[in-house]
């Protein structure tokens, strides 16, 4: 904890200085005290409250540094995930160890600030390392699409304040790498099986409904938030896709506190996923 707070007292200095000067904060630095506070299971520091003035492109890049860092430490990357689509787009990266399948117990004691997120998850035929063109091609490119369920941790001291702050709150989700954590799947299907812009999605808890989509009411084009995820996130940031990999576009719900009890996602033609947070 001594060497944590060494660290956080040096990137204030270091991240401040970078307002009043031309200096550039030390990207390495900051993604190694990302590294270490999510190691360390504590939360991240608010380098935007630091310093509001951080450009978007220096927030991505500090995000690539800390993914890098995960991926030397062992982790290999399992997808990607959008957020805020499409009205101020985000994106970020999910990782193999957190992939789960099944009927999954979740313990809110391995989060900070346990998130539920209905989502729907995409998988391709081949590999992706170029912009596809349009929502036909990607359609096409398509292999299977499935439930998910994303338990994201946002690992934020005040969340609850940040919520009601949302353009500070993006800026903070861009380089902690969009809460990533862990991702619930579902058995997939062909894409052509099913609407998926018609879907109605509802999130029970304790055999309560906390959440629900009606997807002739909705305006989500779910094809549309993909794109963006290939195009202006994965590939603009030198990523390619493989056939392994999942692309989830957002949540479709709503954001729900991870409380306890018995949740239960039912997306229709779709399939169901159920899981326990204790």
């Amino acid at each position: 904890m001594k060497v944590l707070q060494t660290m956080l007292f040096s990137a204030f200095y270091l991240i401040s200085l970078a307002s009043y000067a031309v200096t550039t904060p030390d990207v390495h630095y900051i993604a190694k005290l990302f590294s270490t506070a999510q190691k360390s299971s504590a939360y991240f520091p608010d380098i935007i409250k630091i310093n509001p003035y951080l450009e978007e492109s220096l927030l991505y890049e500090i995000q690539k540094r800390f993914v890098a860092l995960k991926v030397e430490d062992g982790s290999s990357i399992a997808g990607y995930k959008g957020g805020f689509i499409p009205k101020a787009p985000i994106g970020g990266v999910l990782f193999s160890n957190g992939m789960l399948r099944g009927l999954e117990t979740i313990k809110r004691a391995n989060f900070q600030s346990l998130l539920i997120e209905a989502e729907i998850a995409f998988k391709f035929c081949q590999s992706i390392s170029a912009p596809i063109s349009n929502i036909a091609a990607l359609k096409s490119s398509t292999c299977s699409v499935s439930p998910a369920v994303e338990l994201p941790d946002a690992a934020f001291r005040n969340l609850d304040q940040l919520k009601q702050d949302v353009i500070h709150l993006r800026r903070l989700l861009i380089p902690t790498n969009v809460a990533a954590s862990h991702l619930l799947l579902g058995d997939g299907m062909e894409p052509d099986a099913v609407d998926l812009d018609r879907l109605d999605i509802k999130v029970d808890l304790n055999n309560t409904q906390i959440g629900f989509r009606e997807g002739m009411d909705s305006n989500n084009n779910i094809w549309a938030q993909v794109l963006w995820v290939i195009n202006d996130f994965v590939i603009a940031n030198g990523y390619t896709i493989t056939p392994d990999q999942v692309i989830i576009p957002g949540s479709l719900t709503g954001l729900h506190p991870g409380r306890t009890g018995n949740y239960r996602v039912d997306y229709g033609a779709l399939g169901t996923i159920e899981f326990e947070v204790r």
